[in-house]
């Protein structure tokens, strides 16, 4: 009997989300749930809170290339996120 030892290497991609808030104290909860119950881990974050009440929020993180484009559709569903920019 041979046995084939197979390796499984997952790759994560550098990336950082952009993204425009309203009600920053409640869209900063639903946003840790978020990323919590996808198990993506948050490397830092950034937020710049603006007088008319709204904010930018700067979260980097590492992420499996094929789940990117699926989180980035999911986020800019999410109540409280006006605008979602990417870069990779």
């Amino acid at each position: 009997m041979t046995m084939s030892h197979l390796t499984v290497e997952v790759v994560k991609k550098a990336c950082a989300f952009v993204l425009q808030i309203q009600e920053p104290g409640e869209t900063l909860k639903k946003l840790a749930l978020f990323f919590q119950d996808r198990h993506i881990v948050i490397d830092n974050l950034n937020l710049h809170r603006y007088r008319s009440g709204e904010a930018m929020l700067i979260i980097h993180c590492q992420l499996e290339k094929d789940r990117i484009h699926r989180t980035v559709d999911l986020l800019e569903k999410l109540p409280g996120v006006m605008e979602l920019e990417i870069l990779k």
